[in-house]
């Protein structure tokens, strides 16, 4: 750790949180000037000028993003109907630097800066996973998005995600009118969606929104499907000029297949579409195989499956790895009550809470469960916005409490051992004879039942690292500040201290239940440089430390380990990994805010401890660029792109359950300095889009990124890949019609795993599709 920016950056903070107090008195009699925010004709609700509105997802005081010394996206309404978003995937068209990894086909959180990302809902921590992993993204409760790069910051807190953060935008209740609009979509390969919206105002205080989504549908891929029900309500308050209060819950349940992919990936099967043939032979020679998939003798990979390999054969991309009837199932509630207070001129009090609650669970035959039940989490936030003249200053205070029971099995998962070309009836691990007792110290692996799920068994803790009955709560004093030396320079400081008590346990051994108590600083420096108006460079550092050794499943907390004398322990630095964030940029706002240009560099180096992997510190150093144009209400375009060099000195576990291997080139890693697994060095997409004065549009956006690494030894390649989506509409004042076309060129893209899998899996992108969307208001 660069122990120099350690030590100045708390007394930064200091210093920003002193001088404000020490002008207070001055500032007191001078008058109040509100933030500029760039205003145009263009429509709020089609505006995607990242410059039109406030913007509180960083530090929480409504700052314009010319002052927010962060690289920002802003992803509005418009631009998320334009291109169908449906997945944290669809992200890379509209931002730099977040391809995000196939993870099994149900990403919950998007991949920033080659790191997942942390998912906040106002302002407010939703949750994170092990991996990434989730539940599909309801964006039925969505109107905008913003996704910032990097750490969150003091007001927020840290959490084992530090490659940055999206924060959902929720809708907001109407006081203008009564107004609302009802959707039906419809496509190719089965797609069927549906919802309705509708809020108005009960008085001049008071006002409603309450909205709905359904999906029943199948998918590209053999046996997808899909299907759920969104339930958002959402009140706003105002009976004073002084008080509001924002009320918001949603309900979402989700049925839906998860996507592993094809296994046994080659280059082969990358550049030319040659899948690898064959079933094992464990049972030894002249012993006839039991079923089409040999299934009766397969192992856990421990040892690993002795397999007899076939020919090379053409393979159906809609093929995956999925017996019929594998599916995941998901619960999530949440409660949100946001209060705003203006108790003077000069300060606002904003008190922001947060519940969720979420069970789910997965089951794929090949063989992977998961069981989440549940993960139930409250957040409460205190802030004090004060301003002070010309400086302000955000002081509070932050309590968080998570319980969670998380089972899940990876260890008898010989993904490579199925054969995609024969009855995928019989890819299934319970047909094994080496399967009944696994979990429950067969080959040496502990685990159990899971509690009220018959038939269903998990791993300890201390054997996957992941299962875990744990709990935690936290108190969290913060301040950010905001100093303005001259009219061309700021400087922004603050700091955080999240005193963190965790108690975990392995439900599956005795006497394990463990507590740690640690400290978390989340400390962050900037100056601002605004030489003339709409235009701005800043230089911001950013140290934490986080749990990120300890992560598991369903959000919760695991780390239990041995010590040499063979006890029980948790070890504090799983629970306090370094972050270091570095970054400089600049950003342009021209042309009466109708033209808007951002640029940034960034240096971020931080520990990590994958699941059942040493730590190791990964490097990332990359270059990122964006620009918006909206000129009038019938056209805008931006286009973005970023470079990475992403690296590490060692890499964590890798799953290769078969001998010998489907090809040469499926091999672990050699050692050394690597390149961080499934992620491109360059990527760039670009969205253009025309309304013409008599109601019809087109929309057309495209991505590209370079080479990527499928496995961590950078044998299994992907190549360059680009993808071209195109859209018509027509709007109405009343109804609106969009033919949305996907992957126009129907180009044979692929996606990688996350790098546990990367010698087991890769996954055959979607080739082209059509969805029509008819929409009525009223």
């Amino acid at each position: 750790m660069n122990r120099l920016k350690y030590s100045h950056l708390p007394l930064a903070a200091l210093l920003a949180g002193i001088v404000p107090f020490a002008a207070a008195q001055s500032a007191e009699d001078e008058p109040i000037t509100m933030d500029e925010f760039e205003v145009s004709d263009v429509p709020v609700e089609e505006n995607i000028m990242p410059t039109s509105r406030p913007f509180n997802s960083v530090f929480g005081v409504g700052d314009s993003i010319l002052n927010t010394p962060r690289s920002v996206t802003i992803i509005s309404r418009e631009q998320l109907t334009a291109i169908a978003i449906q997945d944290v995937r669809d992200f890379a068209k509209l931002t730099s630097s977040s391809f995000t990894r196939s993870n099994f086909g149900a990403p919950a959180n998007p991949d920033i800066r080659g790191q997942y990302a942390d998912v906040f809902y106002n302002g407010m921590r939703g949750g994170i996973t092990s991996n990434g992993n989730g539940m599909p993204v309801d964006f039925n409760w969505v109107e905008s998005v913003n996704i910032v790069k990097g750490p969150a910051t003091a007001v927020q807190g840290t959490s084992s995600y530090v490659g940055g953060f999206i924060d959902y935008i929720t809708k907001r209740p109407y006081f203008d009118e009564a107004k609302g609009e009802g959707w039906v979509t419809v496509g190719t390969d089965g797609i069927f969606r549906a919802g309705i919206d509708y809020g108005a105002p009960v008085s001049e205080k008071l006002a409603y929104r309450i909205s709905y989504s359904g999906e029943d549908s199948e998918g590209w891929f053999d046996d997808e499907y899909r299907k759920s029900h969104s339930l958002y309500g959402a009140i706003t308050y105002r009976p004073s000029d002084d008080y509001e209060l924002f009320l918001n819950a949603q309900a979402f349940y989700a049925e839906y297949t998860e996507n592993f992919g094809i296994n046994r990936p080659t280059q082969n099967l990358i550049d030319f579409g040659l899948y690898r043939t064959g079933v094992n032979n464990n049972q030894g020679p002249g012993i006839p195989d039991s079923d089409p998939q040999n299934s009766a003798y397969v192992t856990s990979g421990f040892p690993a499956n002795v397999m007899v390999w076939g020919p090379e054969v053409k393979l159906d991309r809609s093929k995956r790895l999925l017996r019929p009837g594998d599916n995941s199932i998901g619960r999530n509630f949440k409660v949100q009550a946001v209060q705003t207070f203006k108790g003077t001129p000069d300060l606002t009090i904003v008190n922001n809470n947060l519940f969720t609650y979420t069970r789910r669970e997965t089951y794929s035959s090949y063989y992977y469960s998961e069981i989440v039940d549940p993960t139930v989490t409250f957040e409460s936030r205190l802030e004090f916005i004060k301003t002070l003249g010309d400086h302000k200053i955000n002081a509070g205070v932050a309590g968080r409490y998570i319980t969670n029971k998380a089972y899940n099995d990876f260890y008898f998962e010989p993904a490579a051992v199925w054969d995609l070309t024969r009855d995928h009836n019989f890819i299934d691990v319970t047909n094994s004879v080496n399967f009944p007792g696994y979990g429950q110290g067969a080959f040496g692996f502990d685990g159990g039942p899971v509690p009220g799920y018959p038939g269903r068994v998990a791993s300890a803790q201390l054997e996957n690292g992941d299962t875990n009955e744990s709990s935690a709560i936290s108190g969290s004093p913060f301040v950010q500040s905001f100093f303005k030396l001259s009219d061309t320079v700021s400087v922004i400081a603050g700091g955080r201290l999240d005193f963190l008590k965790v108690t975990t346990e392995d439900p599956f051994t005795a006497d394990s239940e463990r507590s740690i108590s640690v400290t978390l600083p989340n400390i962050n420096a900037s100056i601002v440089f605004e030489p003339v108006p709409d235009l701005t460079f800043y230089a911001t550092g950013n140290l934490s430390e986080n749990t990120s050794g300890a992560t598991g499943n369903g959000g919760g907390f695991a780390g239990l380990g041995r010590n040499d004398a063979g006890d029980i322990v948790l070890t504090k630095s799983d629970f306090t990994q370094p972050s270091e964030l570095f970054e400089v940029g600049a950003k342009r706002s021209l042309m009466d805010g109708k033209l808007f240009f951002g640029a940034a560099y960034y240096h971020q180096t931080r520990q990590n401890k994958p699941i059942n992997s040493p730590v190791a510190t990964y490097t990332y150093d990359g270059v990122e660029f964006e620009v918006n144009y909206q000129p009038n209400k019938n056209f805008f375009t931006t286009f973005s792109m970023g470079y990475i060099d992403a690296t590490t000195p060692g890499v964590g576990f890798e799953a290769l359950n078969v001998s010998p291997p489907a090809a040469p080139e499926v091999q672990p890693s050699s050692g050394g300095e690597t390149k961080i697994q499934g992620l491109p060095s360059y990527q760039m997409n670009g969205m253009i889009s025309y309304k013409f004065d008599n109601g019809f549009g087109l929309t057309l956006n495209g991505t590209y990124h370079n080479e990527i690494n499928n496995n961590w030894a950078g044998t299994i390649v992907i190549p360059s890949q680009y993808e071209i989506d195109g859209s018509v509409y027509y709007a109405a004042d009343t109804w609106e019609a969009r033919l949305a076309v996907l992957n126009l060129t129907d180009e044979e893209n692929w996606s990688p795993p996350n790098g546990t899998y990367g010698n087991e899996s890769i996954v055959a992108e979607a080739g082209i599709r059509a969805e029509l969307t008819v929409k009525f208001r009223f």
